[in-house]
């Protein structure tokens, strides 16, 4: 099972810490022994799953419990998920269909809220009796569901404001929701365009509601943020991150193209906050917003914000109109780095990503996104884009795409199949975008003989496709990842950290 799961991409994707155990991998592993049970108790309690809990499988990877509430999946052992799937009504403590290491591995499910134990057999609903979905497991979709917004900004990569974007009906977008549930996608993030200017966007969220998929995120300009979206969202029981932008104070309406737009994203933060929806946000770096950036990130802190991800403004789409604003690259990375001990002095005031050049990790813990994995390891059979291999990117026209910025390029995005002739669950099975996702590092290494002798062929592992992919050659090289580790930027990030005192584990 270990092999399956390699394969998939998903080995060293996530870590979290729930109850008495760690979820690793997506893996439920226990941290610790089981403490003593009453033997009076124990053969008069059935192990249940609680009815959040559903049992869920996909092609390559068919043992999958996953939360009904929130979307995460746990891939169990075969061994065990067969007898949860096929013998509810045996799974009771001191039955002779467990042994003792299956019984505490139950115990621990109890703890994580996964299962509960109840004095009489609890028949499973038909929500949660096992579906096996014909595809490839994806963890979640990215999907621009209107190419539609209602600001005009001056950097924006599909030229929204000038409706160069293209949009879907609303019976596409509801068939979209279909082919989400068909396929076993269990959460979504929402983006445009605006995503809020979407026609019909409540009654959308209320089938995504009624499919089981969870909206983790809503990406937004903050302007249509009010009370009555939150009381709908509310209603349906979604309570997704709104995940804003914010492009300093003071500099924020210039890009935008909208008078009085940064107080009303001001606002959305302070509602939200209000309300108990999480928020994120995005900031532009350019020109005109440098001397602004430090004290934006100390108002986000203070509006509760709960990430920070920023990056330099790129020559595509409008942004070609301001090329004068653009920071050249070598330029920005100096500016983070000149920037991170006003990070630290100030308190870490939010989450922070910084290009692939930085990312907090927790008080004084960090990590290079851009350093991927250790040279002394054999890393070609790494799957060439992690990332690729647990999300999508829907375009506003239809493309199945790996990431944003490979579906925000007409060239490269041409290449994929699209929803509207083809469905997702068949992009997910033998296709042009499952043979993409799937490269490993060898493939690309074999085709770039100079990355394949280079001292930081690992560290860099191909850089990102979608930062290489813009001209349409998506095996090209990364030269903004490439510039990052010729131009020694790694060992000047890792040795102010250091200077820091910032804890940064070598990958």
């Amino acid at each position: 099972m270990a092999d399956e799961f390699a394969e998939e991409g998903l080995i060293g994707q996530t870590v979290e810490e729930v109850g008495g155990f760690e979820i690793s991998d997506g893996m439920l592993q226990s941290r610790g022994e089981t403490a003593g049970r009453n033997d009076a108790e124990r053969h008069a309690m059935y192990f249940c799953l609680k009815e959040q809990s559903l049992l869920r499988g996909w092609e390559k990877l068919p043992t999958a419990i996953v939360d009904g509430r929130s979307g995460d999946t746990l891939f169990i052992e075969p061994g065990m998920y067969s007898k949860m799937r096929d013998m509810p009504w045996m799974l009771f403590e001191g039955s002779p269909f467990l042994d003792e290491a299956q019984e505490e591995f139950l115990d621990q499910m109890v703890e994580a809220g996964i299962l509960e134990k109840r004095d009489e057999v609890q028949k499973l609903t038909g929500q949660q009796a096992y579906r096996l979905y014909p595809n490839r497991y994806l963890k979640a979709a990215h999907w621009a569901m209107t190419g539609r917004c209602n600001c005009r900004c001056r950097h924006c990569y599909m030229s929204a404001p000038n409706g160069q974007a293209g949009d879907y009906s609303h019976k596409e977008c509801m068939d979209i929701v279909d082919q989400m549930e068909r396929a076993g996608i269990m959460q979504v993030s929402l983006t445009g365009g605006e995503a809020l200017v979407r026609g019909g966007f409540l009654e959308i969220a209320e089938r995504l509601t009624e499919a089981g998929i969870r909206i983790r995120t809503i990406m937004s300009n903050g302007l249509l943020v009010n009370e009555g979206l939150l009381d709908a969202l509310d209603n349906l029981g979604q309570k997704p991150e709104f995940n804003m932008s914010f492009d300093g104070i003071g500099c924020h309406d210039w890009l935008r193209g909208v008078a009085g737009a940064e107080e009303k994203v001001v606002r959305a933060f302070e509602l939200c906050a209000e309300r108990g929806f999480p928020t994120g946000a995005e900031y532009c770096l350019h020109r005109n917003n440098e001397a602004a950036f430090r004290d934006s990130v100390k108002l986000l802190g203070e509006l509760g914000c709960r990430s920070l991800k920023v990056n330099g403004l790129s020559a595509e789409g409008e942004a070609l109109n301001i090329r004068d604003e653009i920071i050249p690259l070598q330029e920005e990375y100096r500016f983070y780095l000149d920037y991170l001990p006003h990070y630290y002095e100030d308190g870490e005031p939010v989450p922070l990503t910084l290009s692939g050049m930085f990312r907090s990790a927790g008080r004084r813990k960090a990590f290079i996104p851009f350093a991927k994995m250790r040279e002394d390891r054999d890393c070609g059979n790494h799957c060439l884009c992690g990332h690729a291999r647990n999300y999508m990117y829907i375009s506003q026209d239809g493309y199945i795409a790996p990431c944003i910025p490979i579906g925000s390029s007409e060239r490269a995005r041409s290449q994929f199949p699209n929803v509207r002739s083809t469905t997702l669950a068949d992009a997910l099975q033998d296709s042009f975008y499952m043979s993409f996702i799937d490269t490993r590092l060898d493939e690309y290494l074999e085709g770039h003989p100079e990355c394949a002798a280079c001292e930081y062929r690992n560290r860099c592992a191909g850089g990102c496709r979608g930062q290489a992919a813009g001209g349409g050659d998506l095996m090209a090289r990364d030269e903004e990842t490439c510039s990052f580790f010729k131009g020694g930027w790694l060992e000047k990030t890792k040795a102010l950290l250091e200077g820091l005192r910032v804890e940064v584990p070598d990958v």
